[in-house]
C-alpha cells in the first residue's frame, strides 16, 4: 500500500506539473490570439487612413490640374487632373472592402463616393466647355463655390472615417498591449511553480531512492543466503530470468554441464543445458520456454539427456518450476535435475533380458511358421528359371522375385528389432538401392498409373548395409503407392547436403495422398502403429527408423509436400567411413525439400519421367 502511495504522490506531482504546464499552453495560446488578431485590425485601420488620405489627395491633384488648365489653357495641366481620375474608384473599391465589418464607415461609403463623383463630374464639365470656345462659361462654374462645397463635404465624410478609425486603432493597440502583458505574466507564474514542483519531486525521488538501496542491500543479503543454501543441495540447480538467461548454477550443475558459473551467467539456456532425446537425438523442447508459457511446474520427458561441453550425453530426470514475486509475476523459472545413469542402466539391463527371452520365442515360432513355405517357393522358381521355355523377361522377373525372398527371410531373422545384422557393411551407392526398388514396384506402380519422378543427384557412397537400406525405401516406395489414388505422383530426391558441418546424403520420398494426420506426426515411428486397418502391421515404419539409426542417421516424417497435401519422408545418413554405432550423436535438424530447392552439389545426371521405372 505505501508503494502504492509513493507511486501515486510521483504520478500526482508530475500530473500537476503537467497540468500547469498545459494551461501555460492554453493561455498563451489564447493570448497570441488575440495580439495576432488585434494586430490585424491595427493594420487595417492604418490601410483605412492611407486610402482616406490618398482619395483626398488625388481629387486635390485633380483640382490643380483643372485650375491649371482653365488659366493658361496648356493641356499639359491636365496631367494631374488625367491621373487622378483613373485612380480615385479603385481607391474607392479598396476603402470600401476594408470598410466592410464597420457599419458607420459602411454608411458613410456611398455618401463619399456620391460627393466624390460630383465633384469630378463638376471639373470635368468646366474643362469641357474651356475646350468648347466657353471661356466665360467655364470660369463662371469655378467662380460658382460648387467644387469649393464638395470638396468641403467630401473632407467632412473623410474626417467622419478618420476619426471612427483612430478610435478603433487606439483601442486595438492599448487591448494588444495589455494581452502582451498577460502572455508574460502567464509564462512567468508557470515557470515559478515548474520550477517548485520539479525541486519538490526532485527531494521526494531522491529520498525514493535512498529506500530503494536500503532495500536492494537487504535482498542482496537474502540472496547471498539463498545461494548458499542452493549450493549445499546434492541436486543440479539452474535459475534464469524470464527471457531464459542463466543467473546461477550450483556446483552440481556445474559438474553435469561442464561449464562454470562464470562462464554460464547470462548465456541462453539452451546453450547451457542442451537436452536430447536419448533415443532419436532430437532436441527436447525448453522446458524454461514451457513454463513461462504454461506458468506451472513441468517435467522433462522420459529419455532426456544433457550434453556436456566435453560432448558426454548424461542422462537425467528434470523437473522446472517457475519463479514469482510477492504479485504472483514470473520472474523466470528454476531446474533441478539429477544424473540417473546407474538407474537407466538397470533398466536396460532388464529391457534387455526381457527383450532376449521375447526374442527367442519368436525366432523360434518364425522359423518354423515361415521358413520351410520360403524354401517351397524358392525352390519352385528355381525350377521355373530352369525351364527351357521360360522367356528371358520371365527369367529376370524371377530373379527380382529371388531377391524379394531372401530379403523376406533376412525380415524374418530382423523381426521386431531383435536381430542384430550379421552381414559385413561395405561402401554402396545409393541411387543404384533407389533404381533398384523402383523396378521392383514398377509393375505395381503401372497398375495404378502413378507417375514416379527421380532426382537422383551425384552422391558419394553410404557406408552401411544395402540390403538394409533397400529395405527401408522399399517400406517408403510402398507406403506412398498405398496412400496415393489412381494417376496419383510419387517424387524420389537424391543430393549431398552440410548437416553441421559434416557431409550427409539426403533422400526425400514425397507422395500427393491423404497426408499424414496431426495426432499421428508423432506416433508414425512407433511399433505395431499404423493407419492400414486390413493390411499394415505398424511394424514397417519401426523397423526402418532402427536400421536408419543404427548407420548412424536419422529420418523424418512431414505431412505435405510439393503438391501441397501428401506425405514426405526425409532420410539422413552420414558419408563417413565409421559407423557411430555405440557413440553418442545429436542428429541435425534439416528442413523437408518440398518442390526440390536448395541443392549444394551438382547432378551428373537428373532422371524424371511420368511412368514409374
Amino acid at each position: 500500500m505505501q508503494t502504492f502511495y509513493r507511486r501515486f504522490s510521483v504520478l500526482g506531482g508530475f500530473g500537476i506539473l503537467l497540468a500547469i504546464l498545459v494551461a501555460n499552453a492554453v493561455v498563451t495560446r489564447r493570448q497570441l490570439s488575440v495580439q495576432t488578431g488585434d494586430e490585424g485590425r491595427v493594420i487595417r485601420a492604418r490601410q483605412v487612413l492611407y486610402e482616406l488620405s490618398e482619395t483626398e489627395l488625388l481629387l486635390t491633384d485633380a483640382e490643380t490640374g483643372q485650375r491649371g488648365f482653365l488659366y493658361t489653357g496648356d493641356p499639359k495641366y491636365l496631367n494631374p487632373y488625367n491621373s487622378a481620375i483613373t485612380q480615385v474608384e479603385p481607391h474607392l473599391d479598396h476603402l470600401a472592402q476594408l470598410t466592410a465589418t464597420n457599419a458607420r464607415e459602411t454608411a458613410l461609403m456611398p455618401e463619399l463616393r456620391v460627393l466624390t463623383g460630383r465633384r469630378l463630374d463638376e471639373m470635368a464639365e468646366t474643362i469641357a466647355l474651356y475646350r468648347a470656345g466657353k471661356q466665360a462659361d467655364a470660369r463662371s462654374v469655378v467662380l460658382s463655390d460648387i467644387g469649393r462645397i464638395h470638396m468641403e463635404e467630401i473632407r467632412k465624410v473623410v474626417s467622419e472615417m478618420e476619426e471612427e478609425e483612430s478610435k478603433l486603432e487606439t483601442a486595438r493597440t492599448a487591448r494588444y498591449e495589455r494581452s502582451v502583458r498577460q502572455t508574460i505574466a502567464s509564462i512567468y507564474a508557470a515557470t515559478l511553480l515548474a520550477v517548485v514542483g520539479l525541486v519538490l519531486l526532485a527531494y521526494f525521488i531522491l529520498r525514493e531512492m535512498a529506500l530503494r538501496e536500503r532495500h536492494a542491500a537487504e535482498i542482496r543479503a537474502r540472496e547471498e543466503w539463498f545461494r548458499v543454501t542452493l549450493t549445499s543441495i546434492g541436486d543440479a540447480v539452474i535459475a534464469t530470468d524470464r527471457h531464459g538467461k542463466v543467473t546461477f548454477l550450483n556446483p552440481m550443475a556445474e559438474r553435469l554441464t561442464g561449464r562454470s558459473l562464470a562462464d554460464a551467467i547470462g548465456k541462453d539456456i539452451k546453450l547451457v543445458f542442451p537436452i536430447f532425446n536419448e533415443m532419436t537425438r532430437n532436441v527436447v523442447e525448453d522446458p524454461v520456454e514451457k513454463v513461462m508459457r504454461l506458468g506451472t511446474v513441468v517435467g522433462l520427458a522420459n529419455h532426456t539427456v544433457v550434453a556436456r561441453t566435453d560432448g558426454l550425453l548424461i542422462p537425467i530426470e528434470d523437473s522446472a518450476a517457475p519463479i514469482r514475486d510477492d504479485r504472483k509475476r514470473l520472474l523466470g523459472v528454476v531446474l533441478v535435475f539429477r544424473d540417473v545413469t546407474n538407474e537407466r542402466k538397470a533398466q536396460e539391463v532388464m529391457r534387455k533380458t526381457e527383450k532376449l527371452a521375447a526374442a527367442a520365442r519368436l525366432s523360434a515360432t518364425v522359423a518354423h511358421e515361415i521358413n520351410n513355405p520360403l524354401e517351397a517357393v524358392v525352390n519352385l522358381i528355381y525350377i521355373a528359371k530352369a525351364a527351357p521355355d521360360t522367356p528371358p523377361a520371365m527369367v529376370q522377373t524371377l530373379a527380382l522375385a529371388e531377391q524379394e525372398l531372401e530379403r523376406v527371410a533376412h525380415l524374418t531373422r530382423q523381426t521386431l528389432g531383435f536381430y542384430r545384422e550379421s552381414n559385413v557393411p561395405d561402401h554402396f551407392a545409393v541411387a543404384e538401392v533407389i533404381d533398384s526398388v523402383l523396378n521392383l514396384y514398377s509393375n505395381r506402380l503401372k497398375n495404378k498409373n502413378i507417375a514416379v519422378t527421380r532426382h537422383l543427384f551425384d552422391c558419394p557412397p553410404v557406408y552401411g548395409v544395402s540390403g538394409e537400406l533397400k529395405q527401408v525405401i522399399s517400406n517408403l516406395i510402398a507406403n506412398a503407392a498405398d496412400a496415393v489414388g489412381r494417376n496419383g505422383r510419387i517424387a524420389v530426391k537424391l543430393e549431398c547436403i552440410d548437416n553441421g558441418g559434416s557431409p550427409a546424403a539426403q533422400l526425400v520420398v514425397e507422395d500427393d495422398g491423404p497426408g499424414i494426420a496431426a495426432e499421428n506426426i508423432d506416433r508414425i515411428f512407433e511399433p505395431f502403429f499404423t493407419t492400414k486397418e486390413d493390411v499394415g502391421t505398424g511394424l514397417g515404419l519401426w523397423i526402418s527408423k532402427e536400421i536408419i539409426t543404427r548407420h548412424g542417421g536419422s529420418i523424418k516424417a512431414h505431412s505435405g509436400s510439393a503438391w501441397g497435401h501428401g506425405a514426405l519422408f526425409t532420410i539422413l545418413l552420414p558419408l563417413t567411413p565409421d559407423l557411430p554405432e555405440h557413440r553418442p550423436r545429436v542428429d541435425g535438424n534439416a528442413p523437408p525439400l518440398s518442390g526440390f530447392s536448395g541443392m549444394v552439389s551438382r547432378p551428373s545426371s537428373t532422371l524424371s519421367s511420368t511412368s514409374p521405372g
